[in-house]
């Protein structure tokens, strides 16, 4: 079965494939940690990440800790499989992102060449590996999330597409596995299956073949929601439908953005944390698509637009009921297949008159989008890099402001830091943002300012373990060795209690 399937891969697109995307991203392997969410995942959890803790890394949420409401065990795993290769060695980890965005785009090549001209489905498939607004998949390292998604579902559908073509039980063993695997990599895959009906429903399948199907996929789908349950069983609140709808109609405008980014990628940020609204260069996507009806006069498969449309609506749509959303732009990578699909569509009976003229203009549209690509990701460099951009992108973000102060706190510029986390506490009083302005304050040997701080934050929130190790610091410099020795003990107890991984420090009183 393998050779026949690689018997059936365009050697020269998939050679081209790496050679573009290589090019474009190589330099990502020489890049740092941001220090969003990937320090956390990989470097704190350096002893957490252990095959002898197997157990727990299947059967936690991917942060381990806290109200986290993700089950994205495969993510875990990956970090896994790359703390024994890599360390803490970033290039390997951003080596495996490179590796997985030339998989993802290649398994969507495989997927549309199934029914389109392979020499379309190239030209979109570079386009779709150079696009600016996949570029935080590639190069943000927990971004790959994304791009793990986009493989297991777009292979689960070809898998499915080429059992009913040969009735070979090897595609549907794999087409039910590598659903599975979607549903373990992001929740956006409990979509999939519409799509999976929809074809079924489209190639009017018999109602045996429908009922084997339908059972797999309840079946698949009803493990995943159990094995969810128990992952999230411990956590006191959930959102409900109420919580969901409010958070959806609020988001709902920043839909805009991610149609206008299909063609016009233009205002990228590497943390939003407003809802971005574009009315008109959305128009103006949509302008584009309605005038390749019209000129394709219709020549095209309305069930495919439908199917086309409804895959980038359906997978963005999880999108907009996320609590405490940032519309990050890599959220449009597997949604952005459906586009393809209706581009396709649309242009599979099109014949220019000036062939040259279009050749041109697909060079320089890719041009375009690898050099907004290539700016773009020097942005996640590094730390330092990285936060100063996202500051610029969002002056108003307490997290960007903290984090921002954070690295004035370390280069010793205190005053600028004191400044960056007054205006976080600003914008919102938030526990670790007193903490943190308490940890400056003890570097700058002000006691009675880091105390105040750390009670501040001790009112916001009880269960932080920091507040207690900095204050038992602040109380041993102040000579009260009684009470140093009293946030020591409630430090360990409530750092015990409330996280998974991370390694006590060492209290010296």
């Amino acid at each position: 079965m393998i050779k026949k399937i690689f018997q059936n891969i365009n050697v020269k697109f998939f050679v081209t494939l790496v050679l573009v995307i290589f090019a474009l991203y190589g330099k990502s392997l020489f890049f740092d940690f941001t220090y969003l969410d990937d320090d956390v995942l990989i470097l704190d959890k350096q002893e957490y990440l252990s095959f002898s803790n197997i157990k727990n890394i299947l059967t936690d949420t991917v942060f381990a800790r806290g109200q986290d409401k993700f089950c994205r065990p495969l993510l875990n795993v990956s970090f896994l499989i790359e703390k024994y290769i890599y360390g803490i060695k970033p290039y390997g980890y951003h080596l495996t992102n490179v590796m997985l965005h030339i998989f993802a785009v290649f398994s969507v090549f495989l997927l549309l060449s199934l029914k389109y001209d392979k020499k379309k489905v190239f030209i979109v498939s570079i386009l779709f590996a150079c696009h600016p607004a996949l570029t935080q998949a590639v190069v943000w390292i927990p971004g790959r999330n994304d791009s793990l998604l986009t493989i297991f579902a777009v292979m689960s559908f070809y898998f499915l597409i080429r059992y009913f073509d040969n009735k070979k039980n090897t595609y549907l063993a794999f087409h039910f596995f590598l659903y599975a695997c979607s549903l373990l990599t992001k929740e956006t895959a409990v979509m999939i299956p519409l799509f999976y009906f929809m074809y079924l429903l489209f190639t009017k399948q018999r109602v045996k073949t429908n009922v084997l199907f339908v059972s797999g996929w309840l079946s698949v789908g009803i493990f995943y929601f159990l094995y969810r349950s128990f992952v999230l069983s411990y956590q006191t609140y959930s959102y409900t439908v109420s919580d969901m709808s409010g958070i959806f109609f609020k988001s709902l405008p920043a839909a805009t953005k991610y149609i206008a980014n299909v063609f016009f990628p233009l205002n990228l940020s590497v943390f939003p944390s407003t809802v971005e609204v574009n009315y008109f260069l959305a128009a103006a996507v949509v302008f584009v698509f309605i005038l390749l009806a019209v000129t394709a006069k219709k020549q095209y498969d309305k069930k495919i637009l439908l199917f086309g449309m409804l895959w980038f609506i359906a997978f963005l749509l999880p999108t907009f009921v996320m609590p405490d959303n940032q519309f990050y732009d890599h959220r449009i990578y597997l949604p952005m297949v459906g586009i393809f699909i209706i581009l396709l569509e649309l242009v599979k009976s099109y014949k220019p008159d000036n062939w040259r003229f279009l050749y041109i203009f697909i060079l320089t549209a890719v041009m375009f989008f690898a050099a907004l690509s290539f700016f773009h990701e020097n942005k996640f460099k590094n730390k330092q890099i990285f936060w100063v951009n996202a500051l610029i992108d969002s002056p108003d973000s307490d997290i960007t402001n903290a984090c921002v102060a954070g690295l004035l706190d370390e280069v010793k510029m205190y005053k600028e830091s004191e400044k960056k986390y007054l205006r976080a506490i600003e914008i919102k009083k938030y526990s670790k943002h007193y903490v943190n302005l308490a940890v400056l304050y003890i570097h700058m040997k002000e006691l009675e300012k880091a105390e105040q701080a750390l009670l501040k934050a001790l009112d916001l929130r009880d269960d932080n373990p920091m507040i207690y190790y900095n204050l038992a610091i602040v109380y041993r410099n102040k000579g009260n060795k009684e009470l140093a020795l009293k946030m020591k003990d409630l430090y360990l107890k409530v750092f015990k209690d409330t996280n998974k991984y991370q390694r006590t420090e060492d209290i010296r009183i």
